[in-house]
């Protein structure tokens, strides 16, 4: 299950970058494919964090299934650093870069959630975190 964008085109590959597209409509017009290695890292977290909590990998595992590709990463809910490669994919090039920047949104999108909610609980120490959830404005706030 995805939880953003449509399934059917994050599935199908329509959510990609249009230079991804057309990079594997040139390289089938001239039979061109080779097995290549892609890692996946942050170069930079916000505000010059050191860390970050990586989220969004099952459903990049959703979004991979059944593709002739090796994918090897850090568990769900993993601490990470700037530059330290959380995935990586091996395969045909063709078979899995239109789902790049699905997978990076995917990643991005899910690890930034996951971090703001952890970097909330130590701000919060021993004192209770209450979410509203999608109230106007979106609050957290912190009970003592």
């Amino acid at each position: 299950m995805f939880h953003i964008a449509d399934p059917k085109d994050i599935k199908s590959g329509k959510t990609t970058d249009v230079y991804f597209a057309r990079t594997v409509e040139i390289l089938n017009k001239k039979g061109i494919d080779k097995w290549v290695r892609a890692e996946f890292f942050a170069k930079n977290l916000p505000n010059d964090w050191q860390w970050a909590v990586l989220a969004g990998i099952e459903e990049v595992a959703y979004l991979m299934q059944g593709k002739p590709v090796n994918i090897r990463t850090f568990n769900e809910g993993a601490i990470f650093k700037p530059f330290e490669p959380v995935m990586e994919i091996e395969g045909m090039y063709t078979d899995f870069s239109v789902f790049e920047t699905a997978m990076l949104g995917l990643i991005c999108q899910a690890t930034g959630v996951a971090t703001k909610a952890a970097r909330i609980r130590l701000a919060a120490g021993e004192r209770m975190v209450v979410s509203f959830g999608a109230t106007a404005g979106c609050t957290l706030r912190l009970r003592q």
